[in-house]
Order: C-alpha cells, then sequence, then structure tokens
C-alpha cells in the first residue's frame, strides 16, 4: 500500500499541476493575449471650413473609422431587406444608417448650464437629393446623414452599405455641408452586426465645433472633442 502511494503522489502532483497550468493559460487567453479578438473599433470627427461666401460656409465633416482589433468588423444591415425602421433604437438615441452622423446647434445660453448632447434639439436643413437625373429637395433635419453613402449597395435600391473593416484598416468619410457661423455638435455613430447572446456592436463619438464670422481673428475650425456613448 505504501508502495503504491509513493507511484501515485508524483502523478497527482503532475495533474494538479496541469490542471493549475491549464487554468492560467485560458486565464491568460480569455482576459490578457486574446482581448483583442474582440471587435474595437475607434471614432474620430474632425471639421474644416472649405469655402466662405459671407453668410454660409462649406464645412467638410470628417468621420473616421479605425479598426484597431484584429477582426473583421462589417456594417449592420437590416434584419429584413427594404425594412424602414431604424436600425438602431432606444431611449436617447436613433440611427437608420450603419453610418449616422448626426449635427446639432448650440444655442447660446445666458447663464451657466450643464451641457451634454441630448439637451440639443434636432436643426432644420434643406437636403438636396438627386433622384433619376433631378435633383429634389426636401426639408428635414440633420439627424439621420449617411457618412457611408459611397457604399450603398445598388442591388437593394440603395438602402443599405456594403462595407466593412479588416483588421487594422481605417477609413475616412468627408461629408459637406453648408453652416452658418456659431457653435455646433455632432455626434458619429458605427453600427457593427447583431450580436444574438451579447450586447450589439455599436461605438459613437462626439464633437463640438465653431464656425467663426467671416472677418473674425482666426477664423477657421478650433474642434473640441469628447467620447460619446
Amino acid at each position: 500500500m505504501h508502495e503504491s502511494m509513493t507511484y501515485l503522489d508524483p502523478i497527482l502532483r503532475i495533474g494538479t499541476f496541469l490542471i493549475l497550468a491549464m487554468g492560467l493559460f485560458y486565464a491568460i487567453l480569455r482576459f490578457g493575449l486574446k482581448r483583442e479578438r474582440f471587435s474595437f473599433l475607434n471614432i474620430t470627427i474632425d471639421a474644416k471650413v472649405m469655402h466662405d461666401v459671407g453668410q454660409v460656409k462649406l464645412v467638410s465633416i470628417l468621420v473616421s473609422v479605425e479598426n484597431r482589433g484584429d477582426t473583421r468588423i462589417k456594417a449592420r444591415r437590416p434584419r429584413k431587406r427594404g425594412a424602414k425602421k431604424f436600425l438602431y433604437e432606444d431611449d436617447w438615441d436613433q440611427c437608420m444608417h450603419a453610418g449616422t452622423l448626426q449635427i446639432r446647434p448650440i444655442p447660446i445660453e445666458k447663464e451657466p448650464l450643464f451641457f451634454e448632447w441630448y439637451s440639443l434639439k434636432p436643426m432644420k436643413a434643406k437636403i438636396s437629393r438627386g433622384d433619376t437625373g433631378r435633383n429634389n429637395t426636401t426639408e428635414e433635419n440633420l439627424e439621420q446623414i449617411n457618412y457611408l453613402y459611397e457604399f450603398e449597395d445598388p442591388k437593394v435600391a440603395y438602402r443599405e452599405v456594403d462595407f466593412w473593416l479588416e483588421p487594422k484598416e481605417s477609413y475616412i468619410a468627408a461629408v459637406p455641408i453648408w453652416l452658418r457661423p456659431g457653435m455646433y455638435c455632432t455626434k458619429a455613430f458605427f453600427l457593427g452586426p447583431r450580436k444574438k447572446y451579447r450586447n450589439d456592436e455599436y461605438w459613437s463619438h462626439t464633437m463640438i465645433f465653431q464656425v467663426k464670422v467671416a472677418g473674425s481673428p482666426n477664423n477657421a475650425i478650433q474642434p473640441t472633442t469628447f467620447r460619446g456613448g
């Protein structure tokens, strides 16, 4: 009996060591080395004045998306082809496009007031769209701008985008818009694929910028960025 325990003792020790080593390996795999295997997209926004005609200025809103993970990130598509519902909707945000850009004016306050994106009201604007060779101008707000419009899929009447980013790949979208001098806040969203047992892939970024009056000192946009959830 004593001799058999002598043989079993090193076997038990080796087994215990292997179990601990495997547990440590999977812990590192889950929380350390393999964290980058989860989707991770970085969004930044910039703004530049392209043309100045006095009353209004042509501003280029630049949205940069960068895949910092090591898995492909695809732009979300509707669950049902041709659906006109929002791709993302909760109590705070609504997005019709996988790449949605929203622009809101910041009113001038007469006393100190806490500022947040959700306190701003949508801005009305005239939007001109091309339709079978003709331009149709409509009065809408700037809440649902598709900054991935260059990737609209003609197979589904341009209602969806066919866009993805490979690992370490980036893309910069330019959205031109005429704006009057004033303070503005813009928010960019990117919607990735839906997950069955996890939260949907969702990223956003918010930026404040000022369009100055012609002739004023340093008549250029000076953006201030901050993260938005």
